[in-house]
């Protein structure tokens, strides 16, 4: 199903038969090893998460909002690492899609305001207005860019430290410290009789 000029409806159901087909190679899988799974004993769980994570929503938004466990999430998508990229593929177009049908409505909405004021020099126009347009289309972007996978991932870099590396820090410090001491003036404060 992987026509251009999907509707947004056979769109999902392209995206629930790959999620799908994603789920029965996994459960395949797992059977063949004799491991206990998810996607053995509740593919509907599974696929409920793969969806709302393939259509642009968090992990956090996933665990609040519908009540899954992290540790499940985080398993579901550790087991279908493999497929993601395929269920983007789909969201993206569908994100792509509201995106641009919210663009247009801006576009309409931007179009009778201007036609208001023509006619009515009265008119007042308030950030109030568009604001709401405005923010639900940014935030359209975003989870299109999301879906897509490219939108911007912050990710960790931690520097690991070795033994060695602890103690020449260590090192170090002491001979700072030894410098220090040796640099000092010793004083004595002296009280004036006054």
């Amino acid at each position: 199903m992987s026509q251009k000029n999907l509707t947004e409806e056979e769109l999902k159901l392209d995206l629930m038969s790959s999620i799908s087909e994603s789920i029965q190679a996994v459960v395949k899988e797992k059977e063949s090893l004799k491991m206990n799974s998810l996607s053995r004993t509740e593919p509907r769980k599974v696929a409920e998460i793969l969806y709302h994570y393939a259509m642009g929503e968090t992990q956090t938004k996933i665990v609040k909002k519908y009540k899954f466990s992290r540790s499940t999430v985080i398993s579901v998508l550790t087991d279908y690492a493999d497929y993601l990229g395929k269920f983007r593929e789909v969201t993206g177009r569908l994100a792509a899609r509201n995106y641009l049908n919210l663009s247009s409505l801006e576009e309409d909405l931007i179009e009778k305001v201007r036609g208001r004021l023509e006619a009515d020099p009265d008119f007042e126009v308030t950030f109030r207005d568009l604001k709401e347009l405005s923010i639900a289309k940014a935030n359209a972007g975003r989870e299109a860019l999301t879906a897509r996978g490219e939108a911007t991932q912050i990710t960790e870099d931690r520097k690991v430290y070795s033994q060695e590396d602890y103690e020449a820090t260590i090192q170090a410090a002491r001979e700072r410290i030894k410098k220090i001491k040796e640099q000092s003036i010793d004083a004595e404060l002296v009280k004036e009789d006054g």
